[in-house]
């Protein structure tokens, strides 16, 4: 039986935990049927959320339609959860013309603008002083009251462009939320080797900027934690970090062999938050098995359009 679990801060947020329960398995089951394309040709070396989907679905579940996102290079899970379409999106990451940047950008510099997704980089840390630099925007010259999320691995805290972002956005006042999914992984380097300190939110009070650090493989905490940080940026105009504890459940990209032991990965799993929030809302193998029907139609039938249409437009073309 699906039921609606209170208390979350979904229901604040104009969110069912159904809702998002729903978008995290067809990011799941989107990314699985992209792998399988990995395989045999038809898409690239992606790189994959499995483990992660709780933090983008639930943070822009918390965030206002209206609020603008940019991210680090794992864009599928972003793309989905900020609402664009999957057949455009299916399309662009196959190359195709019928894909939201007509093709060309693949899945490591995805944008769009009709849905406030303004930018995504394939240099760690990158995203980091242009994301203060679109928060400056928001707030200076656009002149409007939303804020900027910006999605960002612990990695990247220690990339200078990290440190230069985050002194700009509190110099600066800009209302950016800085959500932090760390995985205790760079690539397959273990963050004993690139992350000095036990929490990335303790780097952020150099700046000024506070923050707080969550379970971000439980659907509820991640929405309470992004909706009163999203209130807090709101009514202060000045940057606040939320810090999210999480599992990376494949390997790093497509093609590169993950360096974590099987019997490792398989402890992991016991942290699925996809797992977790079917416990919570009492979804039976038989809901799941119904709602993973539906889902792969939908995946199947963006597919379809995606090969139904015309190869990349090339930029000179444009």
């Amino acid at each position: 039986m699906l039921t609606q679990v209170v208390g979350s801060g979904l229901d604040e947020s104009g969110k069912s935990e159904y809702e998002v329960y729903r978008k995290m398995l067809t990011i799941r089951l989107l990314e699985e049927e992209l792998q399988r394309l990995c395989y045999t040709g038809e898409a690239s070396d992606l790189h994959f959320n499995k483990g992660q989907e709780a933090i983008t679905v639930g943070a822009c579940a918390a965030l206002s339609p209206t609020d603008y996102i940019v991210t680090h290079h794992r864009t599928i899970a972003h793309s989905i959860s900020k609402g664009v379409p999957m057949k455009e999106l299916i399309s662009e990451l196959l190359g195709y013309s019928t894909g939201h940047n007509h093709g060309i950008s693949g899945e490591m510099h995805i944008q769009d603008s009709r849905y406030r997704y303004m930018f995504a980089f394939q240099l760690v840390g990158t995203c980091v002083s242009v994301a203060a630099g679109v928060a400056w925007a928001v707030k200076y010259f656009q002149g409007e009251k939303d804020i900027v999320a910006l999605f960002i691995g612990d990695a990247s805290s220690g990339n200078a462009q990290f440190h230069e972002g985050m002194n700009i956005a509190a110099v600066q006042k800009v209302p950016l939320l800085i959500l932090v999914e760390n995985n205790g992984l760079a690539g397959n380097v273990r963050k004993e080797v690139y992350l000095p300190v036990t929490n990335v939110i303790d780097r952020g009070l150099a700046y000024g900027i506070q923050g707080t650090k969550v379970d971000g493989n439980k659907i509820e905490e991640v929405v309470k934690a992004v909706r009163i940080g999203a209130e807090t940026v709101r009514r202060n105009s000045f940057p606040f970090m939320v810090e999210f504890d999480t599992t990376r459940l494949c390997w790093h990209k497509q093609g590169q062999r993950d360096a974590r032991s099987a019997e490792e990965i398989a402890e992991l799993t016991k942290r699925d938050p996809l797992l977790w929030t079917e416990k919570r809302l009492k979804i039976s193998q038989e809901d799941r098995a119904k709602l993973t029907s539906e889902i792969t139609q939908e995946i199947q039938d963006a597919l379809s359009y995606a090969r139904n249409s015309s190869k990349p437009i090339l930029p000179q073309d444009l």
